[in-house]
């Protein structure tokens, strides 16, 4: 197996959030996020380098939280037993408080996978 090169813990998930391409949102699935990044379910995965606006809610949240991110990642491809079609997403600018509400979600839905896939 390859390396891992994430630095951040991720939680698993299956939320619709949006990201702005050429000019309009389109809703897609964010697969799993950490405070440093989230996977992307799409058909049309972006080139490596460019800018993403992302828009999201995660549940328990109050607002939309407007991010900037860019590609560091992805698989144009996909296959039915792997990874799917998408992208990896680096988050590069967001309001503090958004990196505070992403890092509660993580914290909260991890320890709840981590718990299930022990017993």
């Amino acid at each position: 197996m390859g390396e891992e090169k994430r630095q951040s813990p991720r939680a698993n998930t299956k939320i619709e959030i949006m990201f702005k391409e050429f000019g309009a949102f389109i809703k897609v699935y964010m697969l799993n996020v950490s405070n440093g990044g989230l996977f992307i379910k799409t058909d049309n995965p972006l080139p490596l380098e460019a800018p993403v606006l992302l828009k999201l809610t995660l549940p328990g949240a109050p607002d939309a939280m407007e991010i900037e991110g860019r590609v560091v990642w992805n698989n144009p491809k996909g296959r039915k037993n792997s990874f799917p079609k998408g992208m990896g997403i680096q988050f590069i600018k967001m309001a503090p408080e958004h990196e505070e509400i992403i890092q509660g979600f993580v914290d909260k839905y991890r320890k709840e996978i981590e718990h299930h896939s022990l017993m």
